[in-house]
């Protein structure tokens, strides 16, 4: 079955976890669909992804202005076959398309964003 190139928000599995630096009770759910929302938007899936391209997680530092402070990286081996590797590039690559984002110091104290891991799984998972 061929999959489109660009998922629709809804279909979007864009997960976000916090890091070990940010603080949980600052959390909310509400930061957590802002960020899916927005990441959503910008993310392109590469087309025709097999079934066995498992999860990738994101690494990223961000401003009080909600800007990218530093690239975002890869947290954790990536598989060496192409595909893998395809996906890991998209997932980058919506978290820099989708730079600066906006409205999270409305909705938590910039402690519980500063530093985030994305978790970017296939859209059929």
């Amino acid at each position: 079955m061929r999959r489109a190139a660009l998922v629709a928000p809804a279909a979007l599995a864009a997960y976000l976890a916090l890091s070990a630096s940010a603080r949980a009770e600052d959390a909310t759910p509400a930061l957590a669909t802002a960020l899916h929302r927005q990441i959503a938007r910008c993310w392109a899936v590469p087309a025709d992804m097999p079934d066995d391209v498992g999860p990738v997680r994101v690494k990223v530092s961000l401003s009080e202005a909600g800007e990218l402070d530093g690239s975002p990286e890869i947290d954790g081996p990536v598989a060496g076959d192409p595909a893998t590797k395809a996906f890991a590039a998209s997932a980058v690559r919506a978290v820099v398309r989708c730079a600066p984002f906006r409205g999270l110091a409305e909705l938590a104290p910039h402690a519980a964003w500063k530093s985030l891991v994305v978790t970017f799984k296939r859209p059929d998972m």
